[in-house]
């Protein structure tokens, strides 16, 4: 009877038995819903593959995200170029290195001539940076060898990048991943007429600056007359005086040259993601510290700066990195320890909301639900060391927490149970509840069925997981549509992932269901908006 009454009644249908033929199995068994290739590439994107996951290591899972994307490369390769840029563009992902290795494929792999154009084309806007050029080279070097177009696409942005900034680079980003400055130039040979750029790339050649005549005005070779000049300097205060002087960069000055007033001068030269990433080293050197207020303001200032944070490019994971490190006063490798400043944590605090960007209220009751099972306990999200995805799910919970006027947030594995978070927990402390409750096996049906059995009221249920559901007899789909037939309530269900695996509870033929990508910039505008159903 049972058998027979579970076969004609989806809604008895155990996640790990299909509930309609679109479902795939998970990594767990479970059967769930698979993400289009364009969600699956943005998630790729955002997340990387750093650190694994609880059923692949880092290894397995870095094969098998990238043999998805060369698949994608070959089936669509403007697709997945348009995907990339809107991700670059919007600085919606922490790390540029996925965004580059997709460019790479597109440039040397693509089927269509045009597509590798369009994608060489683009080079120089996603990278940015000399660093993250050199990145792209080490990709597209292992993808094949330097033929004609290779030759052109990296000559272009030798020719066409603002002449200050290829400066900048000739100082500070002179190699990375066994390639060089140098190198680029020797394969590439960009034809270069103005003397200003011939000499700032004579300099990456071969290290000498050329004499230029008095009647040419170069003012992007400072920087590299600036370098040359602290190469000789003989103390730290004479390289940061010529810091100041010339706006060098920290990484233009020797590194026995780099002391406390070295540090001091990089406040004012470096940028905004230097600052995040050397806190601590401020610290160590004596330039931060409780005892000097004015130096806590400026730092504090600028870590709360809102428009600092979105022409810094910082990203959410960034502050969320740097607050990690900063408050365990030591470094995540090496011996570096220092007392960190409460001021400066309280300022990454806020900067980690404020780099989401202006997010507005939905209005509407959330039931914030975080994936507490023992498969969000493994892996790193965003390439962060030790930010495992339950971790994740607590700090990104907390920007609608304390942007909702009404939200719950509670944990799940195969039970409900309460995390006791609040909107006026820190970072640190609710990272912590979430993972001292971690544990048990994974029901992503829970939140619907609980507030089901509770009569409460909920517009929106925000489910922060990694999709490895496989434990319970319901599936959330027909949990959802359980609760909104007993409470009257047109529920609707946001699905946030936190690992780039290509799965989602979240139905992509229902309107009443949203998969968006956990730390995506753009997500919690997103969920806004489809909270209050204009999306």
């Amino acid at each position: 009877m049972k058998n027979l009454l579970n076969a004609i009644t989806p809604a008895r249908t155990p996640q790990t038995e299909g509930l309609d033929p679109r479902q795939i199995k998970n990594n767990a068994g479970g059967y769930v819903y698979g993400l289009s290739d364009e969600a699956r590439l943005t998630r790729f994107l955002i997340l990387g593959t750093d650190g694994g996951t609880f059923y692949a290591g880092e290894r397995a899972h870095t094969t098998q995200a990238t043999e998805f994307v060369k698949t994608f490369v070959q089936v669509d390769a403007a697709a997945a170029l348009r995907i990339t840029l809107d991700v670059v563009r919007a600085a919606r992902a922490p790390k540029p290195d996925p965004a580059l290795l997709v460019l790479a494929l597109i440039a040397k792999t693509a089927l269509n001539a045009a597509d590798r154009q369009a994608a060489w084309a683009a080079l120089p806007e996603v990278a940015r940076t000399g660093t993250m050029l050199l990145h792209f080279l080490a990709f597209a070097d292992a993808l094949g060898g330097w033929g004609r177009l290779t030759r052109r696409g990296v000559a272009n942005v030798y020719e066409t990048a603002d002449v200050g900034r290829l400066a900048l680079w000739a100082v500070k980003y002179k190699s990375r991943d066994g390639w060089s400055q140098r190198d680029a130039l020797r394969k590439s040979h960009p034809k270069v007429a103005d003397p200003e750029r011939n000499a700032v790339l004579k300099f990456m050649a071969n290290g000498v600056l050329p004499a230029l005549g008095a009647e040419v005005s170069a003012p992007a070779l400072r920087v590299i007359e600036g370098h040359l000049l602290a190469t000789s300097a003989g103390t730290d205060r004479d390289a940061a005086t010529l810091m100041r002087g010339y706006g060098l960069p920290i990484e233009a000055v020797p590194t026995h040259l780099r002391g406390a007033e070295v540090y001091r001068a990089a406040m004012q030269t470096n940028g905004l993601t230097w600052l995040l990433r050397n806190l601590g080293n401020l610290g160590r050197v004596g330039v931060l510290t409780a005892n000097d207020p004015a130096t806590v303001q400026a730092v504090t200032g600028r870590l709360t700066d809102p428009g600092a944070l979105k022409r810094g490019r910082i990203h959410p994971l960034d502050v969320l990195k740097a607050r990690l490190v900063y408050a365990q006063g030591r470094g995540v490798k090496g011996k570096s320890e220092w007392l960190p400043v409460p001021q400066v944590i309280d300022a990454l605090e806020d900067a980690f909301h404020l780099a989401f960007g202006n997010v507005r209220a939905a209005g509407t009751r959330h039931l914030l639900a975080l994936d507490v099972s023992g498969s969000m306990t493994c892996g790193q999200v965003g390439g962060v060391p030790g930010l495992s995805p339950n971790m994740a799910a607590a700090a990104m919970s907390l920007v609608a927490l304390r942007t909702e006027a009404s939200a719950l947030t509670m944990g799940f594995a195969a039970q409900f149970r309460a995390l006791n978070i609040t909107a006026r927990d820190t970072l640190e402390a609710a990272m912590r509840k979430a993972q001292s409750a971690s544990f048990g096996a994974t029901d992503c049906a829970q939140p619907m069925l609980w507030a089901a059995a509770q009569g409460l009221e909920v517009d929106t249920f925000v489910v922060y997981t990694d999709n490895e559901t496989w434990a319970g007899q319901v599936h959330p789909a027909v949990a959802l549509d359980r609760y909104r037939q007993k409470m009257g309530i047109d529920a609707r269900l946001i699905v946030v992932g936190l690992t780039a695996t290509g799965f989602t509870i979240a139905d992509p033929n229902r309107t009443d269901m949203l998969d968006v990508v956990g730390f995506d910039t753009a997500a919690p505008g997103v969920m806004a908006d489809f909270a209050r159903g204009v999306l």
